[in-house]
């Protein structure tokens, strides 16, 4: 078969915008929109590495190539990406075992099984993740991330941050006696400009505004008391974050074969949660702004985006929802307003990076807490406790604590594992057959012989159900001639449904039963055929109808 690029979901959004017509009334709104969103991304991209553990020169890189390939290359029109808060509880805990090193690497492997995952025309699958399992490592992302403040909201003196919840929380007790004032009115100010802000209805986002407060807050408290002193991003980082561009980085840990093993399962966790947040964000987008986004499009983006990251120093990136959703209300048209923000984020690296040297590490505890929070998103939670089944909360209290306990990338394969088991129990429930005394085609029933019965099967014959449904046919056809098993309400099979009545029909069989399959639909004639299962004299017939089932079982009686 002939490749060609058309078939490729690459570049979707850019191509529809271009093909429907792009002027310059659209530019002019591209350029407004992108320079909003790029001065709002500049202190979430800082605040989400400082919370990953690496220098926050390495945020701003990430949104500001993300922002640029992603957006170009990506299916969404309205999406704009870079580091966000959910993956630092995934990218944390490799800074901490691997260095920065493994971390480029582990966001590397998830480039590679996302762009397979595009490739593979994958996109629809990821909406098949149940809610609540997203819903549940999500929320769990929510406490993790706020437990990371903790240390720099209260200026706490820790000599390690320990990997685990319950290790690091009980480190921040024993290290509470060291907290400092300077960073605690710094601090509590930022959070009750965010939290206050949003009441004002006011055009500028609260965390710009509260960053500057924040940031004047600590320059004035050395200033009445030299014990006030608050800890900076120049303080932290000596030199703070350079005023130049991403240079190009080599990484010998790529072809560690030993390190991609063990770094495997982070990086399959980071795929899919990057994953979900960019669908989720094209599909809320797609709602706002009526318009459509390509799933693979977008899963073949971020898998381009994430492959190049690494080779100059940016984060691990994938569409960030806030940032889109002010990209839409500042009046985007197109992935040019990505772009736009990305060049934003540039310039404000080659001209004032010096000043990020005096923003407060307490500011951006703050702003993270408030992301945090609304990650957690309490009201979700609530509701599937209150409206779902018992097995739906029994998944989300479980990715819950898993990830806050553990680690988000087992909880997202147990949960996933966990749920797909519910749900082959739920079709199983719903599979199954039943005995009847008279067959019915169309408006009429007829009473058949004593020595002849319709069994009648519903549902999915996959693993699980197969069996069930197969078991009452084996356990009540003593004395029966022929037996009709009426499939019209079985829409797929399986090789599991498959064994399962091959090994019912040789049980029917070695009674002397002649057994019909009647109505088969197209699926499961396929696989029956595929299987060998066809039409043989005094042994077994498949009819197309009732009708014509009850015709032949004259010739048996």
């Amino acid at each position: 078969m002939k490749f060609e690029f058309s078939s490729v979901p690459l570049a979707k959004a850019i191509r529809e915008t271009w093909r429907q017509g792009y002027r310059f009334a659209d530019f002019f709104a591209d350029l407004g929109a992108g320079l909003t969103v790029g001065l709002i991304a500049i202190p979430m991209t800082i605040a989400v590495a400082i919370a990953c553990g690496v220098q926050p020169v390495h945020g701003l890189y990430g949104a500001l190539i993300a922002g640029l390939l992603i957006g170009l290359l990506g299916g969404s029109r309205l999406s704009v990406s870079g580091p966000v808060a959910e993956l630092a509880v995934l990218i944390y805990p490799v800074v901490y075992q691997f260095g920065f090193g493994g971390a480029m690497l582990a966001t590397w492997m998830a480039g590679v099984i996302l762009l397979f995952m595009g490739l593979a025309r994958l996109g629809r699958v990821i909406e098949f993740i149940p809610y609540p399992v997203t819903t549940g490592f999500i929320a769990g992302t929510g406490v993790v991330i706020f437990a990371l403040q903790i240390k720099d909201f209260f200026g706490l003196e820790l000599v390690t941050q320990p990997k685990y919840f319950l290790d690091r929380m009980a480190g921040l007790a024993a290290a509470f006696p060291t907290w400092k004032m300077g960073d605690t009115t710094v601090g509590i100010v930022t959070l009750g400009v965010m939290m206050v802000w949003p009441r004002l209805k006011l055009p500028v986002p609260g965390h710009l505004i509260a960053m500057i407060i924040g940031s004047l807050l600590g320059i004035l408290l050395p200033m009445i008391s030299p014990e006030w002193m608050v800890d900076t991003i120049g303080t932290r980082y000596s030199g703070g974050i350079p005023q130049a561009l991403p240079a190009l980085l080599t990484f010998s840990e790529l072809f560690d074969l030993d390190l991609i093993r063990a770094l495997f399962s982070s990086a399959f966790a980071i795929a899919m949660l990057c994953a979900i947040k960019a669908l989720l964000c094209a599909v809320v987008l797609d709602g706002m702004a009526g318009t459509k986004h390509n799933p693979n499009a977008e899963l073949i983006a971020h898998g381009i985006g994430n492959l190049v990251l690494p080779f100059f120093g940016g984060l691990t990136s994938t569409a960030a929802l806030s940032r889109s959703v002010a990209n839409f209300r500042a009046g985007a048209r197109s992935p040019i307003a990505a772009v736009v923000h990305s060049l934003t984020i540039l310039l404000i690296i080659l001209i004032f990076a010096p000043i990020f040297s005096y923003l407060p590490m307490a500011t951006f505890a703050a702003i993270l807490s408030i992301a945090a929070w609304n990650i957690f998103d309490l009201q979700h939670c609530l509701r599937i406790v209150r409206v779902g089944t018992r097995s739906d909360v029994a998944v989300l209290l479980i990715c819950f604590g898993l990830t806050v306990l553990l680690d988000m990338g087992i909880a997202v394969g147990i949960g996933m594992v966990l749920a797909a088991l519910l749900f082959m129990k739920q079709m199983a429930n719903i599979t199954g057959g039943k005995w009847l005394l008279q067959a019915t085609h169309g408006d009429t029933h007829e009473r058949l012989p004593d020595n002849v019965m319709v069994y009648e099967i519903s549902g999915p014959l996959f693993f699980g159900a197969a069996e069930k449904a197969m078991s009452t046919l084996r356990e009540h056809s003593t004395g029966l001639r022929v037996v009709i098993l009426q499939m019209q309400g079985v829409p797929t099979m399986d090789i599991s449904g498959v064994v399962a009545l091959k090994s019912a029909l040789e049980s029917l069989q070695k009674n002397r039963i002649f057994v019909i399959l009647s109505h088969v639909q197209e699926q499961p004639r396929e696989t029956l055929k595929r299987a060998g299962l066809e039409s043989k004299v005094d042994v077994l017939a498949l009819c197309e109808n009732m009708q014509e089932s009850i015709a032949l079982t004259k010739l048996y009686v």
